[in-house]
């Protein structure tokens, strides 16, 4: 049987070279990200980690110029490169190819629930972090379809494993849900099932509402209203 990194890597080989386009025309990291990315600060100095960064697109977003990318996609990291950032080829479901204790802040974004273990990671990440280093995690609340996304991941299933692996969890936020009006209406267009139709007819009405009231039904229930949580964790 093929093992989950030797599929990763077949899978990956090739993704960001029509991905990156999309996601920009799209304005992907724009639409998630703009109203949390004032929270993901870093100080002067410090030496970031993207785990699974792919093409150093959500760097690039942020205006970490300096970060490390880790990825196993050739691809990803050819671009990363060509971007200026230093690009790391691993396979992050091992021990991570660097140095322990040898970060001060590490990104983990839309990475956990394409993992079979990501408990490993989420402990690789750790060890190259230094102590009070700052992890901070952008975790995906989507149905898994057992192929590329393997597993969903609740709120306090995605707390108790950072915990597990060394992590205090200094503050969480959510990204809530129906921000993403393409991908529903584009569900609507492709998807065969009239069930599945129906229910994205419904989300898309939902996502008229204003984006105030949609944030705190994140906040009130966030396994159903959230999109993604965004988690600030501290290495202890």
């Amino acid at each position: 049987m093929e093992s989950p990194s030797v599929h990763a890597q077949e899978y990956y080989k090739d993704y960001w070279k029509d991905e990156a386009l999309q996601r920009t025309r799209r304005a992907y990291y724009q639409k998630l990200y703009d109203r949390v990315r004032s929270r993901l600060q870093v100080r002067s100095g410090d030496k970031i980690l993207d785990v699974a960064g792919g093409n150093g697109q959500l760097m690039q977003y942020l205006g970490f110029k300096g970060a490390h990318i880790l990825d196993i996609s050739q691809s990803g990291l050819e671009a990363a490169r060509q971007a200026g950032f230093h690009a790391i080829f691993g396979d992050i479901g091992k021990r991570f190819p660097m140095e322990a204790a040898s970060y001060d802040v590490a990104f983990c974004f839309e990475v956990l629930e394409h993992l079979h273990y990501p408990n490993k990671t989420l402990c690789g990440v750790h060890d190259v972090l230094k102590a009070g280093g700052v992890l901070y995690v952008g975790q995906p609340n989507m149905r898994a379809d057992g192929v590329h996304h393997v597993r969903r991941y609740r709120l306090n299933e995605l707390i108790d494993d950072l915990k597990k692996a060394g992590f205090a969890i200094e503050w969480t936020d959510y990204v809530p849900a129906y921000s993403m009006r393409d991908s529903i209406v584009s569900d609507i267009r492709r998807n065969p099932s009239y069930w599945r139709k129906a229910i994205q007819c419904v989300n898309l009405t939902l996502s008229l509402l204003p984006f105030g009231i949609r944030y705190r039904m994140a906040r009130i229930w966030p396994d159903r209203f959230a999109l993604l949580f965004i988690v600030k964790a501290v290495a202890r």
